[in-house]
């Protein structure tokens, strides 16, 4: 798509999310291409700290009780049980 600058500035909101959706915008002036407005890619998680969720998932699994965490009435429901 070419937008000229006065288009631009009045539609910028509606020539990012074309953008987004991968549709490139040519700005233009004076009927001179100037820029072009492109989406950016998704950011990714880093190998890294891919790898560091794979071992967490890993370790969850490996530890788990089958028990999930007690409720705030389960807590106070045991606390006033072992008072008496």
């Amino acid at each position: 798509m070419t937008a000229t600058l006065e288009q631009t500035q009045a539609e910028l909101g509606k020539l990012v999310t074309l953008a987004q959706r991968g549709e490139e915008v040519l700005i233009t002036r004076h009927g001179q291409a100037v820029a072009r407005l492109v989406g950016v890619a998704p950011a990714q998680p880093s190998l890294g700290r891919r790898a560091w969720l794979a071992n967490l998932a890993k370790l969850r699994e490996a530890t788990a009780t089958g028990r999930g965490f007690p409720t705030g009435e389960e807590i106070l429901d045991d606390l006033r049980s072992e008072r008496g």
